[in-house]
């Protein structure tokens, strides 16, 4: 997962989470006609949400956080996986070096960060918002 996306190593735990997460949604020969979801909470789990770990997401930045009428509406980040605590997304913002949790995005499954470019990149002036929660790494 990390080598398909060129993902930095520093993201190790974060991709096994999605895998285990990925997994235990996943049909199963040890649980016949289930997955260990479904065999655990008893209710088939849902897996219309999925993405490709490491593809790119653009958030959603609200008005009241832009500074000026003509700034980005989004911040390119980095899909890591779901959060634990709500229905959101984990994501990483490479310029700002923080994840955003966050469940208003668009998502590019078909292309990744690259990480050489991350320098060139203009640092985004978002703080925090009512639909997105930031958490340093």
């Amino acid at each position: 997962m990390l080598d398909g996306r060129n993902v930095p190593k520093k993201f190790w735990p974060e991709a096994l989470n999605w895998a285990t997460y990925v997994l235990n949604r996943s049909p199963t020969l040890s649980v016949k006609d289930m997955t260990p979801q479904e065999a655990w909470s008893g209710s088939k789990p849902t897996v219309h949400h999925f993405r490709f770990f490491g593809c790119l997401a653009f958030v959603h930045v609200p008005d009241v956080h832009r500074k000026k009428k003509l700034d980005d509406k989004s911040l390119k980040c980095i899909l890591l996986g779901v959060s634990e605590e709500s229905e959101a997304y984990r994501l990483y913002d490479p310029i700002n070096k923080k994840v955003i949790v966050s469940r208003h995005m668009v998502f590019e499954e078909s292309k990744a960060w690259k990480w050489n470019d991350d320098m060139h990149q203009k640092p985004s002036h978002m703080t925090s918002t009512d639909d997105a929660s930031e958490t340093s790494e």
